[in-house]
């Protein structure tokens, strides 16, 4: 029963460009959320009623053995559990298994517990996705310099800023600084990013071959752990993710002094995208799921290949032993990891969030102060958990920087107008349109009534859609059916000539059984630019057994991001995701400035030189707000020694001990 799935599961694959199709239950309307909106209003109810099977991926493990055992002794014991290897993660003695057979992960757990040859297993955890330049839209960043300036009809408070234009008088950033954003993605063809972006000069693209042996053939820019392939760039812009990934890294280094759109609070730098959101099932960036073995294997790319600061704008309150190693591994090899502190209001000391509550010493946790220098009302805080504040916007949104290119409609049908934009054909009978009272609108149906034997009717595009020049394409509509459950399908397929279908090309996919109502389905295309044109056909098969009512559908729209950047790629955001990048980006000026210095002396550098606030006091760390000018300074003059110790109020937080998960985004 239920939907028939391309073997490609989530994005899309760049290669032969086959999508899977996606059902949204009970969806009767296109409902269109604005992403920060859902970030600042998430409700504590995620900690307490998610169920427990939404909280990690069924039958995944994540596995270590104990040292000595070998190659031979592991297959053994996988074996032993009906279990198969995914990946290993090898900087951690780390293994992903699936489960092959329906055991309970629960009784598994325990059992592996007390293997005497496993050291730690835990469930594979979800988590849901924090000098003055010539550059247009320098006026618009009030957390850079603040002058009291009206954004979105709010004006703050001159000096409630990061001391930018007094930072860049002392650095801009080293151009070789290496900062990992470990989000939804970079649009690194931006052309305020391009010159920012991290590339591999150890591999050579497209040649097939992992020329630098570190396990990832052609990652040229990064590494995209959602879909295992080379191209973590950011489509997500109006559907799901608006772009997160593409903002985030534009406050951290959107190249200064460039006479083009914003600058971020680095001029120079090197941005290394890794893509873990995988919002491409869902219509809502808060649904959007991150897998634990996708970041843990994200910090692991970013530490073997060179990264010095890690951006982390996402967390959840599971705490994952082995995310708490991989933080440890980036600390033992001198990387600094910023996380946001998180959007609920709630105090970290009482309820953790991780990984900001993880208690490592190369982890800078992150809360948002607004235009007034107040702590945000949406920011979590944690007088011992949480480290400093940065500016992150208001419930305005008006945190400005990059986005990727807008999301464009190329196809759109509700058979309200006719069915003049399609071919029809059968073996017995034609679709047709009906007022179906379920869905309250015209919709095109199979039959009339049940469908017949060995049917094969569909409908086709009498015009072809154009699709060049278009990438990330994403094709959704909603139907009711009814079909029998692997024999009888609907089969959505594509043709360049609009005779020869097959359902290896755009918007393809197939579902079968009996819909729950009203559904949402959806489907994602190649991440490459199409080139050209094509037919879209939806495709009734059936055998010669049981028939059913068939299939209604409405409401069909296909989307694209046409890669062209005009020079509006850029927008507003607010959140603890938007906190994180200022102090990145402070992070990495000062380790532009001061080479020599060690992770944690960065870290010092930063959380002794905050302006101090009466608002934040008894509610951060170092009851400030981070200042990048003073921070600058500090290392300038001399090199201030630490003045905070964080305490941590879970004295199991060091040993990684598990705790309920959620999906949350920052």
């Amino acid at each position: 029963m239920g939907i028939q799935l391309a073997k490609k599961k989530r994005k899309f694959q760049k290669l032969s460009g086959v999508w899977q199709m996606k059902r949204i239950l009970n969806i009767k309307i296109f409902i269109t959320i604005n992403l920060l909106i859902l970030f600042l209003f998430i409700s504590l109810l995620w900690a307490k009623d998610m169920k427990p099977e939404n909280r990690y991926i069924s039958h995944e493990l994540l596995v270590q053995f104990k040292p000595g055992v070998d190659n031979k002794q592991k297959k053994a014991v996988q074996e032993e559990y009906g279990a198969e290897l995914i990946k290993t993660v090898t900087s951690l003695d780390l293994e992903q298994w699936r489960l092959l057979h329906d055991q309970e992960i629960e009784e598994v757990l325990e059992s592996l517990k007390i293997h005497p040859d496993i050291d730690h297993a835990e469930p594979n955890y979800l988590y849901a996705p924090q000098m003055i330049p010539n550059d247009p839209g320098f006026k618009n960043l009030w957390f850079l310099q603040n002058t009291g300036q009206e954004i979105k009809e709010s004006s703050g408070i001159p000096g409630a800023d990061i001391s930018g234009p007094g930072a860049w008088d002392i650095e801009t950033g080293d151009p070789d600084m290496v900062i990992a954003v470990i989000d939804s993605g970079v649009a690194f063809e931006h052309p305020d990013l391009i010159d920012n972006v991290w590339s591999n000069i150890n591999e050579i693209p497209d040649n097939g071959i992992d020329d630098d042996n570190n396990g990832y053939i052609d990652d040229k820019y990064g590494w995209d752990f959602v879909n295992g392939d080379n191209n973590p760039s950011d489509y997500s812009r109006d559907l799901s993710g608006d772009g997160h990934g593409t903002h985030v890294a534009g406050i951290i280094a959107a190249k200064g002094n460039n006479r083009t759109g914003t600058v971020g609070v680095m001029w120079h730098a090197k941005i290394m995208a890794l893509q873990i959101f995988d919002i491409y099932e869902t219509t809502s960036f808060m649904d959007a799921i991150i897998q634990n073995i996708n970041i843990i294997s994200a910090i692991e790319y970013a530490v073997n290949n060179g990264a010095k600061i890690i951006n982390c704008s996402f967390g959840g309150p599971s705490d994952s032993r082995f995310q708490y190693d991989a933080y440890e591994y980036a600390n033992s090899k001198g990387v600094l990891v910023v996380v946001a502190a998180g959007n609920e209001s709630l105090n970290n000391d009482i309820l953790p969030i991780y990984p900001a509550n993880y208690n490592l010493p190369n982890i800078i946790s992150v809360s948002a102060t607004d235009e007034f220098d107040n702590l945000a009302y949406y920011s979590n805080y944690g007088k011992n958990t949480v480290d400093v504040a940065a500016p992150g916007g208001n419930k305005s949104f008006n945190m400005y920087s990059t986005t990727p290119p807008a999301r464009e409609t190329l196809f759109f049908e509700d058979f309200e107008s006719g069915d003049d934009k399609w071919i029809k054909d059968s073996v017995h009978e034609n679709w047709s349109l009906i007022y179906d009272p379920v869905f309250e609108s015209t919709v095109m149906r199979d039959s009339l009534n049940n469908y017949h034997d060995n049917e094969n009717s569909y409908i086709q595009t009498l015009h072809p859609i154009n699709a060049e020049n278009y990438r990330g394409l994403h094709i959704q509509f909603i139907s009711r059916f009814r079909l029998e459950p692997d024999f009888d399908k609907l089969i959505v397929e594509g043709s360049d000539d609009g005779i020869n279908f097959s359902i290896d090309s755009p918007v393809t996919g197939s579902i079968s059984g009996f819909s729950n109502g009203i559904e949402r389905l959806m489907s994602w295309g190649s991440e490459t630019e199409i080139g050209r044109s094509f037919y879209l056909r939806f495709r009734l098969q059936s055998d010669e057994s049981r028939n059913y009512d068939g299939i209604a559908v409405d409401d069909i729209q296909l989307t694209g991001i046409r890669w062209e950047f005009t020079g509006n790629e850029y927008n507003y955001k607010s959140g603890t995701s938007m906190a994180a990048p200022i102090v990145s980006g402070i992070a990495g000026l000062v380790w532009s400035h001061r080479p020599s210095l060690t992770h944690i002396e960065v870290k010092n550098a930063i959380l002794n030189s905050v302006d101090k606030s009466a608002g934040l006091d008894g509610k951060i760390l170092t009851s400030g707000r981070v200042n990048a000018e003073k921070a600058l300074k500090a290392v300038t003059e001399t090199l201030i020694e630490p003045e905070y110790e964080n305490i941590s109020t879970d004295e199991d937080s060091k040993s990684g001990t598990c705790f309920i998960n959620s999906i949350q985004h920052f």
